[in-house]
C-alpha cells in the first residue's frame, strides 16, 4: 500500500469530520460516523491501527481502504489514489446531495439539536406518563407491525434528524445502539428471512452484483462485517423497508445470532418485539 496515499486519506478524513483522531473518543466518534453516513462499520480499533495509534504493524485491507474512500466521497480507494490523493473530491454514485461541504459544517449541529431534541421528546414523554390515561401511555410503545410513511416518522421519535442516509442511525445518548432500516430482499445485502412470521431472524449477506467478478473482496468484506459487529455487540431498533408495501414496518429489537452467524452471513434475530420510547435503558439487558 502507498504510505503517501493513505496519509492523504487520512488527512481527507478528518477534514470531512473537522476533527484530528487523537484520543480514543475520536475513534469512536470517526466509527459512528462512518456508519451513519455510509452504512457501512469500521471498528474504532482498525482506524487507531491505520493512524498508528496503536503500535501494533498491520496492513490495511483493501475493503477498509474502500469504505473509508467512500466515506470522503470516492467510488473506492483506486478512485481516490487516481485523484491526486484526494485534493480535489469528485462527484460519485455514493454522495448524498450537493451540499455535503454544508453539511459537514453541521455535523455538531445536528448533533446538539438531536441531543436537545432527545431531551425534549423525555420532557414530553414524561407530561403524557403522568398526566393522561394508559391508552395515551401506549402511544409511547412501539409494536410489531406498526408502520410508517418515511424514516423521518420514526427517526424523529428517537431525536434523530436525519439529512442524508437513512439505513442505519445511532440512537443519541445510546452507544452501540441503532434504529436500522433494511430493505427486504435488498440488491445489495439481501435481507432475507420468513417474512410471513414477520422475520424472526434477517439474514445479511453483502454481495452487490457489481462485485461478484471480485470474489476476494466479497469474503473480505462479509468477514470484517461478521468480526466487527460481533465485537460491537450492537442492538438494533429495526423498521424494514419492502416487506409488505412502501410502508416501513416495525419489527422489533434484533442482536446478532453468535449462533446463527459466521464470516459469511450476520444473523440478527429479534429478541423483543416492542420498544420503550420512555426508557431506551432497559434495552441494555438484551445484549449478548
Amino acid at each position: 500500500m502507498d504510505s503517501e496515499h493513505i496519509a492523504a486519506l487520512r488527512e481527507a478524513i478528518e477534514k470531512a469530520v473537522d476533527r484530528r483522531m487523537q484520543t480514543p473518543k475520536d475513534f469512536d466518534f470517526l466509527s459512528e460516523s462512518i456508519f451513519g453516513k455510509i452504512g457501512e462499520r469500521v471498528s474504532p480499533t482498525t482506524l487507531k491501527r491505520l493512524w498508528g495509534y496503536l503500535s501494533e504493524p498491520t496492513i490495511p485491507r483493501l475493503s477498509t481502504l474502500n469504505i473509508l474512500a467512500q466515506f470522503v466521497g470516492y467510488v473506492g480507494w483506486t478512485a481516490f489514489c487516481e485523484e491526486g490523493k484526494g485534493e480535489e473530491t469528485p462527484l460519485s454514485p455514493i454522495q448524498p446531495d450537493s451540499e455535503r461541504p454544508r453539511q459537514r459544517r453541521a455535523w455538531k449541529k445536528i448533533a446538539l439539536i438531536g441531543g436537545l431534541l432527545a431531551v425534549v421528546v423525555a420532557i414530553v414523554t414524561g407530561l403524557v406518563i403522568f398526566g393522561r390515561s394508559a391508552k395515551a401511555q401506549d402511544s409511547y410503545i412501539l409494536k410489531m407491525g406498526q408502520c410508517f410513511s418515511t424514516p423521518h416518522e420514526y427517526l424523529k421519535l428517537f431525536g434523530i434528524i436525519a439529512t442524508d442516509t437513512l439505513w442505519g442511525r445511532p440512537v443519541p445518548h445510546h452507544e452501540r445502539m441503532c434504529v436500522w432500516t433494511p430493505e427486504y430482499r435488498n440488491q445489495h445485502w439481501h435481507n432475507y428471512g420468513d417474512s410471513a412470521l414477520m422475520m424472526p431472524t434477517i439474514t445479511e449477506h453483502w454481495e452487490p452484483e457489481e462485485y461478484k467478478a471480485d470474489p476476494e473482496l466479497i469474503v473480505a468484506r462479509n468477514k470484517d462485517h461478521y468480526w466487527n459487529y460481533k465485537l460491537i455487540n450492537e442492538l438494533r431498533i429495526t423498521f424494514m423497508k419492502g416487506l409488505v408495501d412502501s410502508s416501513y414496518v416495525f419489527l422489533g429489537i434484533y442482536r446478532m445470532s453468535i449462533a446463527q452467524s459466521d464470516t459469511v452471513n450476520c444473523v440478527w434475530e429479534r429478541i423483543a418485539d416492542q420498544c420503550d420510547l420512555t426508557n431506551l435503558d432497559y434495552l441494555e439487558q438484551l445484549r449478548n
